[in-house]
């Protein structure tokens, strides 16, 4: 009888860690995009200096867990000046999307971190310096 009971109770166990571990990845899968999948996506779309690009993204996401990423799948912080409210997407290879739309179609050739600073990207002084050791 103990050890019907302690094979039942092992079956439970191991069910209980395997529904654990399901709930477990789908949280962990739920932010939706890696630094890995945010570049590899990025050179899909041609962008330029993927690897700035892909450091902007940590940074402005707080490597993927801000809000703006979590519910608004806006990665890099994208603001619309008409409505006043910061972009929303479908998902975050939209935000990637209208980086390259909103962004890089700016770009016009030369250094990429000089084209962020002149274009006035983010009102942090300490921003380049930052996006530089994401980069590394």
């Amino acid at each position: 009888m103990r050890d019907k009971l302690l094979k039942a109770l092992d079956t439970h166990i191991w069910w209980a860690i395997l529904l654990f571990g399901v709930f477990l990845l789908a949280c962990v899968s739920s932010y939706g995009q890696t630094k890995k999948e945010v570049y590899d996506y990025l050179i899909s779309i041609d962008c330029k200096y993927p690897e700035i690009v892909t450091a902007q993204a940590v940074l402005e996401t707080g490597h993927f867990k801000s809000y703006s990423c979590r519910k608004r799948k806006n990665l890099y912080g994208l603001w619309n000046h008409k409505k006043q409210e910061f972009y929303e997407f479908d998902s975050w290879e939209d935000s990637c999307n209208a980086y390259l739309t909103k962004i890089q179609y700016k770009y016009t050739g030369g250094d990429y971190y000089v084209f962020l600073e002149e274009l006035g990207y983010a009102a942090d002084p300490d921003y380049i310096s930052k996006l530089k050791r994401i980069k590394s």
